[in-house]
């Protein structure tokens, strides 16, 4: 993994573990080392901001780790939809 991550390329896959430091933690060089905020973890996966807003960051962190990625379930669905509807035909 390349370490910081890459701002201009695509995520790496979140895991229930982010927010703890580890070897599989997201961290970003934007003037600085940073871990992504729980905000940036939602926005990676297609979730509204605030989406787990009340909980506590590490649980927050889980939620995101522990999540489908919205737009991917999205794309799925409509072709599975799609799919069904030429089986009727």
């Amino acid at each position: 993994m390349a370490f910081p991550d890459d701002l201009d390329k695509p995520s790496r896959t979140m895991l229930t573990s982010e927010g703890s430091v580890n070897r599989c933690s997201h961290v970003v060089d934007d003037n600085g080392l940073r871990f992504l905020s729980p905000i940036e973890c939602e926005r990676l996966n297609g979730f509204p901001d605030d989406w787990t807003k009340g909980m506590p960051d590490r649980m927050r962190y889980f939620c995101m780790g522990n999540a489908l990625v919205v737009p991917i379930v999205e794309r799925v669905g409509k072709k599975i939809m799609e799919i069904e509807k030429c089986i009727m035909m």
